[in-house]
Protein backbone atom coordinates (compact mmCIF):
# COMPACT_ATOMS: atom_id res chain seq x y z
CA UNK A 1 0.00 0.00 0.00
CA UNK A 2 0.97 3.52 -1.09
CA UNK A 3 1.04 6.56 0.97
CA UNK A 4 0.54 10.00 -0.53
CA UNK A 5 0.81 13.84 0.64
CA UNK A 6 -2.31 16.27 -0.33
CA UNK A 7 -1.03 19.51 -0.09
CA UNK A 8 -3.75 22.32 0.51
CA UNK A 9 -1.32 25.12 -1.17
CA UNK A 10 -3.06 28.10 0.33
CA UNK A 11 -1.57 27.19 3.43
CA UNK A 12 1.62 28.08 3.44
CA UNK A 13 3.88 30.52 1.05
CA UNK A 14 4.83 29.52 -2.03
CA UNK A 15 8.34 28.40 -0.89
CA UNK A 16 7.11 26.29 1.90
CA UNK A 17 4.84 24.49 -0.27
CA UNK A 18 7.60 23.40 -2.30
CA UNK A 19 10.00 22.71 0.19
CA UNK A 20 7.13 20.23 1.55
CA UNK A 21 6.85 18.55 -1.88
CA UNK A 22 10.51 18.33 -1.61
CA UNK A 23 10.35 16.31 1.50
CA UNK A 24 8.15 14.18 0.24
CA UNK A 25 10.49 13.40 -2.45
CA UNK A 26 12.77 12.89 -0.71
CA UNK A 27 10.58 10.53 1.81
CA UNK A 28 8.09 8.01 1.90
CA UNK A 29 5.38 9.24 -0.02
CA UNK A 30 4.49 7.45 -3.85
CA UNK A 31 3.02 10.82 -5.36
CA UNK A 32 2.39 15.06 -4.09
CA UNK A 33 -0.78 16.37 -5.24
CA UNK A 34 -2.87 19.84 -4.84
CA UNK A 35 -5.74 21.24 -4.64
CA UNK A 36 -8.28 22.33 -7.82
CA UNK A 37 -9.61 25.53 -6.33
CA UNK A 38 -10.00 29.35 -8.24
CA UNK A 39 -9.29 30.92 -4.54
CA UNK A 40 -8.72 30.27 -1.18
CA UNK A 41 -12.27 29.92 0.97
CA UNK A 42 -10.74 30.51 4.55
CA UNK A 43 -8.61 33.29 3.79
CA UNK A 44 -8.45 33.96 8.06
CA UNK A 45 -6.51 30.51 8.59
CA UNK A 46 -4.45 30.17 5.50
CA UNK A 47 -0.78 31.84 5.11
CA UNK A 48 -0.31 31.38 1.46
CA UNK A 49 -2.78 31.88 -1.80
CA UNK A 50 -4.49 29.48 -3.76
CA UNK A 51 -2.16 29.12 -6.19
CA UNK A 52 -2.74 27.28 -10.11
CA UNK A 53 -2.79 23.62 -9.47
CA UNK A 54 -0.81 23.22 -12.50
CA UNK A 55 1.62 26.15 -12.76
CA UNK A 56 2.90 24.73 -9.01
CA UNK A 57 3.08 20.95 -10.08
CA UNK A 58 5.58 22.42 -12.83
CA UNK A 59 7.42 24.09 -9.84
CA UNK A 60 6.82 20.95 -7.76
CA UNK A 61 8.33 18.53 -10.80
CA UNK A 62 11.47 20.67 -11.53
CA UNK A 63 12.18 20.23 -8.15
CA UNK A 64 11.70 16.76 -7.57
CA UNK A 65 12.58 13.50 -8.56
CA UNK A 66 10.78 10.29 -8.38
CA UNK A 67 6.87 11.32 -6.92
CA UNK A 68 3.94 11.17 -8.62
CA UNK A 69 2.17 14.52 -9.46
CA UNK A 70 -1.31 15.29 -9.89
CA UNK A 71 -4.36 17.53 -9.23
CA UNK A 72 -7.10 15.94 -6.40
CA UNK A 73 -8.99 16.53 -8.12
CA UNK A 74 -9.52 18.74 -11.38
CA UNK A 75 -12.67 19.90 -11.60
CA UNK A 76 -14.49 19.11 -14.50
CA UNK A 77 -17.18 21.84 -13.76
CA UNK A 78 -14.60 24.40 -14.08
CA UNK A 79 -11.86 23.29 -16.36
CA UNK A 80 -13.02 22.09 -20.20
CA UNK A 81 -11.59 18.60 -21.00
CA UNK A 82 -9.01 20.44 -23.58
CA UNK A 83 -7.10 22.65 -20.65
CA UNK A 84 -6.96 19.33 -18.55
CA UNK A 85 -5.49 17.01 -21.03
CA UNK A 86 -2.73 19.63 -22.39
CA UNK A 87 -2.30 21.16 -18.77
CA UNK A 88 -2.00 17.47 -17.52
CA UNK A 89 0.39 16.28 -20.66
CA UNK A 90 2.54 19.29 -19.96
CA UNK A 91 2.56 17.95 -16.40
CA UNK A 92 3.99 14.93 -17.97
CA UNK A 93 6.48 16.17 -20.28
CA UNK A 94 8.34 18.89 -17.56
CA UNK A 95 8.06 15.68 -15.11
CA UNK A 96 9.70 13.30 -17.06
CA UNK A 97 6.35 10.75 -16.84
CA UNK A 98 5.63 11.23 -13.39
CA UNK A 99 2.00 12.90 -14.25
CA UNK A 100 -1.33 11.34 -12.87
CA UNK A 101 -4.87 12.76 -13.93
CA UNK A 102 -7.70 13.96 -10.90
CA UNK A 103 -10.76 14.34 -11.90
CA UNK A 104 -13.93 15.24 -10.49
CA UNK A 105 -17.65 15.98 -10.90
CA UNK A 106 -17.54 18.78 -8.70
CA UNK A 107 -20.10 20.70 -6.11
CA UNK A 108 -23.63 20.35 -6.04
CA UNK A 109 -25.87 23.71 -5.94
CA UNK A 110 -26.46 23.36 -1.96
CA UNK A 111 -23.12 22.57 -0.56
CA UNK A 112 -20.10 25.00 0.52
CA UNK A 113 -18.32 25.17 -2.48
CA UNK A 114 -21.20 26.54 -4.66
CA UNK A 115 -19.89 30.34 -3.58
CA UNK A 116 -16.47 29.77 -5.72
CA UNK A 117 -18.83 28.44 -8.53
CA UNK A 118 -21.73 31.29 -7.97
CA UNK A 119 -18.52 34.12 -7.53
CA UNK A 120 -17.77 32.77 -11.28
CA UNK A 121 -21.24 33.12 -12.29
CA UNK A 122 -20.77 29.44 -13.02
CA UNK A 123 -24.16 27.66 -13.03
CA UNK A 124 -24.41 24.50 -10.96
CA UNK A 125 -26.40 21.02 -12.40
CA UNK A 126 -28.48 20.01 -9.55
CA UNK A 127 -28.45 16.68 -10.86
CA UNK A 128 -26.09 14.14 -9.70
CA UNK A 129 -26.27 12.01 -12.72
CA UNK A 130 -25.66 14.60 -14.76
CA UNK A 131 -22.65 16.14 -13.31
CA UNK A 132 -21.53 12.49 -13.16
CA UNK A 133 -22.06 12.38 -16.83
CA UNK A 134 -20.45 15.31 -17.32
CA UNK A 135 -17.10 13.79 -15.81
CA UNK A 136 -17.47 11.18 -17.89
CA UNK A 137 -17.73 12.57 -21.15
CA UNK A 138 -14.36 15.04 -20.12
CA UNK A 139 -12.69 11.84 -19.31
CA UNK A 140 -13.83 10.68 -22.75
CA UNK A 141 -12.42 13.64 -24.68
CA UNK A 142 -9.35 13.91 -22.97
CA UNK A 143 -8.55 10.04 -24.04
CA UNK A 144 -9.54 11.15 -27.54
CA UNK A 145 -6.65 14.44 -27.40
CA UNK A 146 -4.59 12.52 -25.85
CA UNK A 147 -4.69 9.62 -28.25
CA UNK A 148 -4.62 11.83 -31.30
CA UNK A 149 -8.33 11.53 -31.88
CA UNK A 150 -9.48 14.81 -31.11
CA UNK A 151 -7.14 16.81 -33.04
CA UNK A 152 -8.59 18.77 -36.11
CA UNK A 153 -6.96 21.95 -37.54
CA UNK A 154 -4.77 22.18 -33.83
CA UNK A 155 -2.81 19.70 -32.11
CA UNK A 156 -2.70 19.24 -28.45
CA UNK A 157 0.42 18.06 -26.22
CA UNK A 158 0.42 14.45 -26.04
CA UNK A 159 1.69 12.70 -22.42
CA UNK A 160 4.75 10.44 -22.21
CA UNK A 161 2.78 7.69 -22.09
CA UNK A 162 -0.47 6.14 -20.86
CA UNK A 163 -1.02 8.33 -17.58
CA UNK A 164 -2.93 6.86 -14.85
CA UNK A 165 -7.01 8.40 -14.05
CA UNK A 166 -8.30 8.71 -10.06
CA UNK A 167 -11.36 9.82 -10.11
CA UNK A 168 -13.03 11.64 -6.43
CA UNK A 169 -16.18 9.85 -5.92
CA UNK A 170 -18.82 10.39 -3.48
CA UNK A 171 -21.29 7.44 -4.53
CA UNK A 172 -21.71 4.14 -5.04
CA UNK A 173 -22.62 5.29 -8.69
CA UNK A 174 -19.57 6.71 -9.60
CA UNK A 175 -17.30 4.54 -8.31
CA UNK A 176 -18.96 1.92 -10.64
CA UNK A 177 -18.94 4.19 -13.87
CA UNK A 178 -15.60 5.41 -12.81
CA UNK A 179 -13.71 1.98 -12.23
CA UNK A 180 -16.00 0.43 -15.78
CA UNK A 181 -14.36 3.33 -17.18
CA UNK A 182 -10.74 2.40 -16.19
CA UNK A 183 -10.26 4.69 -13.63
CA UNK A 184 -8.75 4.78 -9.91
CA UNK A 185 -11.03 5.82 -7.35
CA UNK A 186 -10.51 7.92 -4.00
CA UNK A 187 -12.91 8.34 -1.42
CA UNK A 188 -12.42 10.20 2.09
CA UNK A 189 -11.65 7.67 4.74
CA UNK A 190 -14.78 8.19 6.92
CA UNK A 191 -17.26 8.15 4.33
CA UNK A 192 -20.57 6.25 5.64
CA UNK A 193 -20.38 3.65 2.41
CA UNK A 194 -16.76 3.43 2.32
CA UNK A 195 -16.35 -0.28 2.22
CA UNK A 196 -19.16 0.23 -0.43
CA UNK A 197 -17.35 2.09 -2.53
CA UNK A 198 -14.14 0.53 -2.09
CA UNK A 199 -15.62 -2.82 -3.53
CA UNK A 200 -16.45 -0.96 -6.70
CA UNK A 201 -12.63 -0.70 -7.70
CA UNK A 202 -11.35 -1.94 -10.65
CA UNK A 203 -8.34 -4.09 -9.06
CA UNK A 204 -6.77 -4.49 -12.48
CA UNK A 205 -5.30 -0.87 -11.99
CA UNK A 206 -3.18 -1.83 -9.24
CA UNK A 207 -1.21 1.12 -7.48
CA UNK A 208 -4.18 3.30 -8.82
CA UNK A 209 -7.22 0.82 -8.03
CA UNK A 210 -8.79 2.67 -4.86
CA UNK A 211 -7.27 5.02 -2.41
CA UNK A 212 -9.18 6.71 0.99
CA UNK A 213 -7.85 10.23 2.04
CA UNK A 214 -7.78 11.86 5.36
CA UNK A 215 -6.66 14.52 6.98
CA UNK A 216 -2.87 14.28 7.71
CA UNK A 217 -1.70 12.74 10.57
CA UNK A 218 1.25 11.37 11.32
CA UNK A 219 0.71 8.43 12.60
CA UNK A 220 -0.70 7.09 9.53
CA UNK A 221 2.83 7.10 8.06
CA UNK A 222 3.82 4.34 10.32
CA UNK A 223 3.54 0.73 8.48
CA UNK A 224 2.83 -0.80 11.63
CA UNK A 225 -0.19 1.84 12.61
CA UNK A 226 -2.99 -0.98 13.20
CA UNK A 227 -5.67 1.82 10.70
CA UNK A 228 -3.05 0.35 7.66
CA UNK A 229 -3.20 -2.79 8.08
CA UNK A 230 -7.26 -2.39 8.26
CA UNK A 231 -7.68 -0.73 5.57
CA UNK A 232 -4.76 -2.92 3.30
CA UNK A 233 -7.18 -5.55 4.74
CA UNK A 234 -10.22 -3.88 2.45
CA UNK A 235 -8.15 -3.66 -0.94
CA UNK A 236 -7.20 0.21 -0.58
CA UNK A 237 -4.06 0.42 -2.29
CA UNK A 238 -3.22 3.87 -1.44
CA UNK A 239 -4.08 6.33 1.96
CA UNK A 240 -3.56 10.02 0.62
CA UNK A 241 -2.93 12.38 4.09
CA UNK A 242 -4.03 15.84 3.25
CA UNK A 243 -2.48 18.70 5.21
CA UNK A 244 -5.19 20.71 7.17
CA UNK A 245 -3.43 23.08 9.07
CA UNK A 246 0.21 25.14 7.91
CA UNK A 247 2.10 23.00 10.57
CA UNK A 248 1.20 19.61 8.59
CA UNK A 249 3.07 21.94 5.26
CA UNK A 250 5.71 22.73 7.64
CA UNK A 251 6.50 19.17 8.89
CA UNK A 252 4.70 16.18 6.85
Amino acid sequence: MRIDLHINQALAPVDDVIDCAVRADEGIYGAVWVLDHLASMEPARNKGQMLDPHILLGAIATNTKRVHLGVLVNNVAVRPAEVIAGATASLDLVSQGRAVLGLGAGAAPDTYFASEHAALGNILDPSLEARHDRLLDTLARVTAIWSGEHDKSVVFPKPTRTIPVVVGVNSIALARRAAAAGCGINVRGDHPRVNEILDCANSSLGDWSSSVWFPYDRSLTDPNEPRMADLETRGVTRVILLTSSPGDVLTA
